[in-house]
């Protein structure tokens, strides 16, 4: 069987322990087959929130990474910025770092919550001060930004994160 890598958060190994899906150092292995079932639950149980934002940000031509675990610190650190310049502290997130086609250079998307009051101006110049270009604009359920980002998921060379309160969590069935 043809198998496809790609990486995974420690947030739903234990989900991927019920499918029968094997975690090692952190690298999701799953057959092909497999892929679209596990990309098409997981795109149903983001879609169980309700985002706010849809968020792209993409790095300076000089300062890109090419390492998605720097990019998704370097996310944190956004953040971690919006948290202190604007006093937010339940900012939830579901997060996908993707490699430009045509380069090694990542990108983040991600689906926000948390961040009431606050315009798609200051949130982008929150990114833009530190990184690069961002696009932020409403997030829209029947645009199918879930199922967009949780391609990257199963997906060869990703990474991904996940912040959500607890309390509002939903089962992720497979």
């Amino acid at each position: 069987r043809k198998m496809e890598k790609g990486l995974c958060s420690k947030a739903l190994v234990k989900y991927f322990r019920i499918f029968k899906i094997v975690a090692i150092k952190g690298v999701l292995l799953i057959n092909s087959t497999e892929n679209l079932r596990l990309r098409n639950s997981m795109a149903d149980w983001v879609n169980q929130f309700d985002w706010e934002l849809w968020f792209t940000g993409t790095f300076k031509p000089d300062e890109a990474y090419r390492d998605t675990i720097k990019t998704k610190r370097a996310f944190k650190r956004f953040i971690g910025d919006l948290t202190k310049n604007f006093n937010k502290t339940d900012i939830e997130y579901f997060l996908a770092i993707e490699r430009f086609y045509n380069s090694d250079d990542c990108h983040c998307h991600a689906l926000l919550n948390g961040l009431e009051g606050l315009s798609y101006r200051q949130i982008g110049e929150t990114w833009r001060d530190r990184f690069g270009r961002e696009k932020v604009e409403g997030y829209q359920k029947d645009k199918g930004a879930n199922y967009y980002l949780t391609k990257y998921v199963t997906k060869d060379l990703c990474d991904w994160d996940l912040r959500i309160n607890k309390t509002k969590s939903h089962k992720l069935i497979f």
